[in-house]
């Protein structure tokens, strides 16, 4: 696995990163740090748990911002500096939560590769109180689509309910490639791991507000029954399969085409503004 150096070098053991890092640990929730110290320590618990035998490499802070650069130039360069920190302290608790197993062959996931992943998770749940989809501890990546034996289908993502995410990188990364079309696997797979999150016993269940998510479902339920009878709509036809593939689809235009979105279902938009949190439409992301 490669660890790029840090820019500006130095060593550190792990006895004294266990020291210096693991009283903060004790004393600090991860969301009081510091940017840099959020940063720091997640590339550094990263190369530690990943490393092993092999030490501690030199690190570079820089991929990370860059790579959020990268993969969101419409949403997270739009954010005023302090809700960007506030962005990337939340892919960093995102990433200490997750374990990332790469699949087909020689297939190496980068760290960098990690921060647009979990960028997608925090661009859908930034409005909300932090929510890191605790049950869906594996993220699963494959360099292309891969086959199912189950479906007997080649598939470019799925979601688990025994706790895996499962991406193809290369539709995932042509869904942030063009971010105005309506289809972007990271959002779409992401939504699905929301729904079925905040319905999962565990210690982040139930966190969307139980009036704001009767009434999207009320709507969303009507838009369905709605286009049995006219298929052809704003949102592609796969969002009327059932209630979680409408709001991953609609999750898919409410960033990449709100004003749309808005315009062809007021009610439904201003819906999923209020369960979400956010308004594209108007550049509010904290509500």
């Amino acid at each position: 696995m490669n660890i790029l150096p840090f820019t500006s070098a130095f060593s550190l053991s792990q006895s004294s990163f266990c020291v210096f890092f693991g009283a903060r640990l004790h004393t600090l929730e991860l969301a009081e740090l510091t940017p840099v110290e959020a940063v720091l320590m997640v590339v550094l618990v990263y190369a530690l748990m990943q490393l092993g035998q092999y030490g501690v490499k030199q690190l570079r802070l820089r991929p990370f911002v860059k790579a959020l650069r990268k993969q969101q130039p419409s949403y997270y360069a739009s954010l005023p500096q302090h809700l960007k920190r506030q962005f990337e302290k939340r892919v960093a608790n995102f990433l200490l939560r997750k374990t990332f197993i790469p699949r087909g062959g020689s297939f190496e996931v980068t760290l960098a590769m990690q921060v647009q992943i979990a960028a997608a998770a925090v661009q859908l749940t930034f409005g909300l109180k932090p929510v890191y989809l605790s049950h869906f501890s594996k993220i699963l990546l494959y360099p292309d689509r891969y086959y199912s034996s189950i479906s007997k289908r080649y598939h470019s993502g799925e979601v688990n309910v025994r706790g895996y995410i499962v991406l193809s990188w290369k539709d995932f990364e042509v869904g942030y490639r063009n971010d105005s079309d309506g289809f972007n696997l990271g959002l779409h797979e992401m939504a699905h791991a929301l729904h079925l999150e905040n319905i999962i016993q565990n210690n982040e269940h139930d966190f969307l507000d139980q009036e704001h998510l009767s009434q999207w479902n009320r709507l969303a339920a009507k838009e369905m029954q709605s286009r049995q009878q006219e298929p052809e709509g704003f949102l592609r036809l796969q969002a009327c399969y059932d209630e979680h593939e409408f709001f991953a689809v609609s999750a898919e235009s409410f960033f990449e085409r709100p004003h749309d979105f808005s315009s062809h279902h007021p009610d439904l938009y201003q819906a999923l503004t209020a369960l979400l949190q956010q308004d594209p439409t108007k550049g509010v992301y904290r509500m």
